[in-house]
């Protein structure tokens, strides 16, 4: 989808301290041999709920936005998204969010996205489609936020090569010329893969993650067992994130090499390998991948604090162009082409 006259005027943060690898090495959580094999070197531990975070996330970008439009931005699209538990059961915490900010009663959706990791990216592309055919709608604020740990999600070894850590991020889009504009959202789906987290889990009626770890990795294996293994996966991944990427470069009129940086999913080293760097052939250097080393997979929040950290350290220049690249459990796929404009990040 070629998006005309959208643009991105705030964007926040909130990550959690880094606890390095030591810890878990020390504490046994993991062996020296699978530290080795992601490569992360530590992850992000955050004390406040993902909610919370996102609070935290979503008063800065709103700040940001008034600051680079000059004016105070009102939402009337609200999205939020978290992967793993919010903190509290039976309960919107998308609504939290937005009361929580501020933005009241009135006009609008306030939702809850789905899509897992890729539930931000996927917000963008629907906050897109809202926007551009709804004139009634002005602004939309887009937000995630997650906090792992134990006893049901350990950072270090509920996935298989996944190192997980704790942020909130936020986004603010509106119609008025801002930090970057968005040149085209592409999205793909392939739900014949959502048993490769679901293994042969029975459906209960209430989560067992309260008294004991997830074990994703036993359910990956057992789904995996029974589907040609990882190179099954390999190979519709590398279709998807190919044609997505295609699609949106198509779309914003660009080529790959145009691109300036590449933000996508914190995976550890030799995930991002196989998932991202082999389908897309470029260099580790092109994407945020030293940072997602650090920080760990945050969940929905890997682009957005990738795209913060692009933006406040100035690798990329005013005019170049961010591919923003979503993978999330499901399956499902968004490309999101971004280039920057003449404001940049406030501290003010």
């Amino acid at each position: 989808m070629r998006v005309t006259d959208l643009h991105l005027n705030g964007i926040g943060c909130d990550v959690g301290a880094l606890m390095p690898v030591t810890v878990p090495l020390a504490a046994g959580e993991i062996t020296s041999d699978e530290a080795d094999r992601t490569g992360q070197r530590s992850a992000a531990v955050a004390e406040l709920s993902g909610p919370q975070l996102a609070v935290r996330a979503g008063r800065e970008a709103l700040r940001q936005a008034r600051v680079t439009v000059g004016e105070p931005v009102w939402p009337t699209l609200c999205l939020h998204a978290g992967i793993y538990h919010s903190g509290v059961d039976f309960w919107h915490a998308a609504s939290y969010v937005r009361d929580q900010l501020g933005l009241g009663a009135g006009p609008g959706l306030t939702l809850e996205l789905g899509a897992m990791s890729n539930s931000l990216m996927a917000g963008l592309d629907l906050a897109a489609s809202v926007l551009g055919g709804r004139p009634d709608h002005d602004a939309a604020l887009v937000t995630a936020g997650d906090r792992f740990g134990g006893p049901g999600f350990p950072h270090w070894s509920t996935d298989t090569g996944i190192v997980y850590g704790d942020a909130g991020s936020a986004v603010v889009l509106s119609r008025r010329p801002g930090l970057a504009r968005i040149r085209a959202i592409a999205s793909f789906t392939d739900s014949s893969l959502e048993g490769l987290q679901r293994g042969d889990e029975p459906f209960r009626q209430a989560s067992v993650a309260a008294h004991r770890a997830l074990d994703i990795r036993r359910r990956k294996r057992e789904w995996l067992g029974r589907h040609g293994g990882p190179a099954h996966v390999n190979v519709r991944n590398a279709e998807a994130v190919s044609t997505v990427v295609k699609t949106a470069l198509s779309e914003a009129g660009v080529d790959l090499p145009d691109i300036a940086k590449i933000c996508a999913p914190h995976y550890g080293r030799r995930l991002v390998e196989t998932q991202i760097l082999q389908p897309l052939g470029i260099p580790v250097h092109r994407t945020m991948t030293e940072l997602g080393l650090r920080v760990g997979h945050l969940g929905a929040s890997d682009q957005v604090v990738a795209l913060d950290h692009v933006l406040r350290s100035g690798e990329v220049g005013r005019g170049e162009h961010v591919l923003l690249l979503g993978i999330g459990v499901g399956m499902t796929w968004t490309a999101v082409v971004l280039q920057l404009g003449p404001a940049s990040p406030s501290h003010r």
